[in-house]
């Protein structure tokens, strides 16, 4: 009896020690999976994005990148910054991957479909500031806005300032 009972404990104890390093093994491979992870990796279907000098933003997920994440409601597109944004509140969905050509993509891009498309843009800046009106001229480092309601009054507007710019559908 007594043997049987001393054979028992060892055995738990070998089972205990089994589990202990499995469940060890498991945080370490979770720890690993999350390391290899960035913010952006984890952009799903629906997402609220806190934007500096904007506020929050939420929509359906169309493309990002390393410096863009296009969203869509049901009246506007907002193309946020990535470095405008400070958090993403809630997300829904599993994340998309995106393809090469949608990698490289950035604002010289975005603001050349809304020129071809004639879309009447808002600009919302890091500072807070808002610019609206139809993209004139898109240069390396900069877009032109030129006033929807009067056709002489242009602003010029680094792609650093820009925050969202969002596009009327």
């Amino acid at each position: 009896m007594r043997w049987e009972r001393l054979f028992a404990d060892l055995e738990g104890q070998a089972e205990d020690e089994a589990l202990a390093e499995r469940d060890a093994l498991a945080a370490d491979l979770r720890d690993e999976h999350w390391g290899s992870l960035a913010w952006r990796d984890l952009l799903g279907e629906t997402v609220t994005l806190d934007v500096v000098g904007v506020g929050r933003i939420s929509g359906d997920v169309v493309a990002h990148n390393a410096t863009l994440v296009h969203l869509r409601t049901p009246a506007l597109d907002h193309v946020v910054a990535v470095a405008a944004i400070s958090a993403m509140v809630a997300t829904h969905g599993e994340p998309r991957p995106q393809g090469t050509l949608t990698q490289r993509l950035g604002w010289a891009h975005v603001c050349r479909n809304a020129r071809e498309d004639a879309d009447d843009v808002r600009i919302a800046r890091l500072d807070g500031g808002t610019h609206d009106g139809v993209v004139d001229v898109v240069g390396r480092d900069f877009v032109r806005l030129r006033s929807a309601s009067t056709s002489d009054a242009t602003v010029l507007v680094p792609y650093g300032a820009i925050g969202v710019l969002s596009i009327r559908r």
